[in-house]
């Protein structure tokens, strides 16, 4: 009779980073990244009049509020575009091209620094707090949220296989 060698546990942050690297979808989450961080690389002032609408290949559209701020950030460009790529740690961001368009009133503040990530879900007291735990490296809410329901999930499913 043969035995399967038992592995090690690993973290769900590391098996979750090697699968998008396995399915090619890192590039596309660091491209994804750029709106989360634009806040902040240009600064509360100028993205009241600059967001970013979308990408495509390494091209980031960004509307803009006035002619005026469009040039503006045309002399700018090639500084935001290399802070853009060194805070999303991948040169994602090639070029940008502005548009004229509205800038809708609810755009998003610089962020202040990390607070405590929010409670998961509430089932079981223990189980939520390991997974927590486990997730907390994640920095995306949405993204721990759903691997925390998945998990959860997970370890009802198993605890009702066991009984």
């Amino acid at each position: 009779m043969k035995f399967k060698a038992r592995r090690e546990p690993q973290r769900v942050g590391s098996i979750l980073e090697k699968t998008l690297k396995d399915m090619s979808l890192e590039w596309k989450l660091k491209q994804h990244e750029v709106w989360n961080v634009w806040n902040d690389v240009v600064g509360e002032h100028v993205s009241r009049h600059a967001q970013p609408e979308f990408m495509k290949g390494g091209i980031l559209f960004v509307r803009v509020s006035s002619s005026p701020w469009m040039q503006q950030l045309h002399y700018m460009a090639s500084g935001i575009i290399e802070a853009l790529n060194a805070c999303v740690g991948l040169p994602v961001v090639e070029e940008i091209r502005f548009k004229l368009g509205e800038i809708h009133p609810h755009w998003k503040q610089a962020s202040s620094p990390p607070q405590s990530p929010p409670p998961i879900l509430s089932p079981a007291k223990g189980t939520s707090k390991r997974v927590q735990k486990a997730l907390s490296p994640i920095r995306d809410v949405e993204i721990r949220e759903i691997l925390g329901r998945v998990m959860l999930k997970d370890l009802g499913r198993r605890k009702g296989k066991a009984r």
